[in-house]
């Protein structure tokens, strides 16, 4: 090694850092208020601070996040616990253990005067089969509609959703986080039919004070081979919570990466107001909050409503402190 020259040490030294792997690979939707906890862990070093390495691989699509955490391309998923009972009625261990909001965050907007309206209407939905048709199918059970009274088309999220909503293509939609306020100051006679932002719009949409939306998802044979890694991840996202809580929306905002702004200063700081109300303070899941999701899945998939689902096994809060 004496002989060595100084050139050949630095490109082997770099080689060594080229094969290192990372510890934690984290598939994310891009960030949003449903997300933002996981997104700031790793703006502000938290995952850095507690020892843990992570790589994070933004993703479009809570399916395809599923899919990666599912497919093992991924050992951590920031998708929905919707998901995880879902997998769940398929045979699938796919655990939360770490809840972000206690809210889905979504609200449904229409060009009709209330939900009675929506019959013979095309109602978009981010994409069919996924959370927000299932609340939109909720709204019209509870309205005394059923959900083949409608017709479902995909629009998306954000500028697409909107964009859908005014100009007429849809007659409905479910939006989220800042595309709410947005299509409120570009749609003039939309009317809110459901609003889980608040905890007054939560029960009134879903009958709970608390459900379980945007989470950290795993598969449980990885959780239980892992759980040093999984309790360091719960703690920095813990960690930006608390930091989050205890920012202004002003300074949550300036925290957010140019590339990742929708554009709309106003929606972004209205989504994020909202939103702080709508984040966990400890990432725990509740036995009656768990209940309550499965119920609403229930009445949306079939294979949901048969199966005999144990929903301990659906979350764990034992990585939390």
């Amino acid at each position: 090694m004496e002989s060595m020259k100084w050139p050949a040490v630095f490109a082997l030294i770099g080689l060594a850092g080229c094969a290192r792997t990372t510890e934690v690979r984290i598939a994310v939707q891009p960030p949003s208020t449903n997300n933002y906890p996981t997104h700031f862990a790793q703006w502000l070093g938290f995952f850095k601070d507690e020892g843990v390495d992570v790589g994070i691989s933004q993703i479009a699509g809570a399916s395809k996040v599923l899919e990666a955490v599912v497919g093992g391309s991924a050992d951590i998923g920031g998708g929905v616990y919707e998901q995880a009972i879902q997998m769940a009625a398929e045979g699938r261990e796919v655990v939360s253990f770490v809840s972000l909001l206690r809210s889905p965050n979504f609200a449904i907007l229409g060009h009709v005067k209330s939900t009675s309206g929506l019959k013979g209407k095309v109602v978009g939905v981010s994409s069919p089969g996924s959370p927000s048709q299932f609340y939109v199918n909720h709204l019209l059970l509870t309205a005394g509609l059923s959900p083949a009274d409608v017709s479902i088309t995909g629009i998306g999220m954000g500028a697409t959703a909107v964009a859908a909503l005014e100009h007429g293509q849809v007659d409905a939609a479910t939006l989220f986080g800042s595309a709410i306020p947005e299509a409120q100051s570009r749609c003039a006679d939309v009317v809110m039919l459901a609003d889980s932002r608040t905890p007054e719009g939560l029960r009134a949409a879903l009958g709970v004070d608390d459900y379980p939306a945007s989470c950290l998802l795993a598969r449980g044979d990885w959780l239980r081979a892992n759980p040093d890694k999984a309790r360091r991840i719960a703690r920095a996202v813990l960690r930006s919570l608390a930091w989050i809580h205890a920012h202004s929306a002003e300074e949550i905002l300036a925290r957010v990466p140019e590339e990742f702004r929708v554009g709309n200063t106003a929606a972004e700081l209205d989504a994020i107001h909202l939103a702080k109300a709508m984040y966990s303070t400890d990432g725990r899941i509740k036995p009656e909050s768990a209940e309550a999701v499965r119920r609403v899945l229930a009445e949306s998939l079939e294979r949901v409503r048969d199966a005999k689902i144990d929903l301990s096994r659906t979350y764990t809060n034992e990585f939390l402190p």
